[in-house]
């Protein structure tokens, strides 16, 4: 009887060690697939951040600008490189009809006179190519073919061209006159207003060679830099008129009797 007591204590406590041995095994493949889960979703989330990076890296990248300023008027320019892409080629373009057209508008030599009234005809539109003949014909005083000798000329030094917007352009730039036997130029500096647009009008094989894309000066104006003071005036400057108040003439009240009197 004690025998077969013993024999089920046994059985028993042999029973119960092999369930806390199948626990402690179960326990330990519960962790490690825990564990396992955790790597595993930490390695996707790494993956996921590094391509996150990956694409955002061409959006995020580093662009060299030389900043020049003028030591003269303390005009700031950027100076960048042309690269690939339609509003980089597009911008150059622009300039480079804006500073031919500063060129020829506010420039002056009595042998290129002609050729220079010609192409300024050609690169402005409407109204502002009627301002310009007038301001030209030699009937107006201020006409630079009665300011200036056949020994006098004026060149003209683009500075700097920026965009207040797309199709409105500043411009400064520097006129220099210049007279044989005057080793020393006079210089000026100058801030031109110009809005422009492009035509598709047709035209001939000579003004096409000048102005192959049809740019046209919608509306022009120019005045003194604020930043210098001027030797001399530019060639289609017109300084403001001052408006003068005329005054009355003071009215004079004759006294009365009684004033006389006294």
């Amino acid at each position: 009887m004690e025998n077969k007591e013993k024999k089920e204590a046994l059985e028993r406590y042999l029973e119960e060690t092999v369930s806390w041995e199948v626990d402690k095994i179960n326990s330990l493949r519960r962790s490690h697939f825990a564990a396992w889960c955790l790597a595993i979703a930490g390695l996707s989330i790494g993956a996921i951040c590094a391509w996150a990076v990956g694409q955002l890296s061409p959006l995020k990248t580093v662009v060299p600008y030389v900043i020049r300023v003028n030591e003269t008027s303390g005009t700031v320019d950027i100076i960048k490189a042309l690269k690939d892409g339609k509003t980089t080629y597009e911008e150059s373009l622009n300039k480079y009809f804006l500073g031919w057209y500063l060129r020829y508008r506010e420039g002056y030599s009595r042998t290129l006179a002609e050729s220079y009234y010609y192409n300024v005809g050609l690169m402005s539109s409407g109204k502002e190519k009627n301002r310009y003949f007038s301001f030209f014909k030699p009937s107006n005083p201020n006409s630079p073919l009665n300011i200036y000798d056949v020994n006098e000329q004026i060149k003209i030094k683009v500075k700097s061209i920026s965009f207040i917007e797309e199709d409105l352009a500043l411009v400064r730039y520097i006129s220099i006159f210049e007279r044989v036997g005057n080793d020393k130029p006079e210089l000026s500096h100058w801030a031109a207003t110009v809005k422009f647009t492009y035509s598709g009008a047709p035209q001939s094989e000579q003004d096409r060679s000048i102005n192959p894309l049809g740019f046209q000066v919608i509306e022009y104006r120019t005045d003194p830099d604020s930043n210098t003071s001027n030797a001399r005036p530019s060639i289609t400057y017109q300084p403001p008129k001052v408006k003068v108040n005329k005054v009355k003439p003071a009215v004079m009240i004759p006294a009365t009797p009684a004033e006389s009197s006294q």
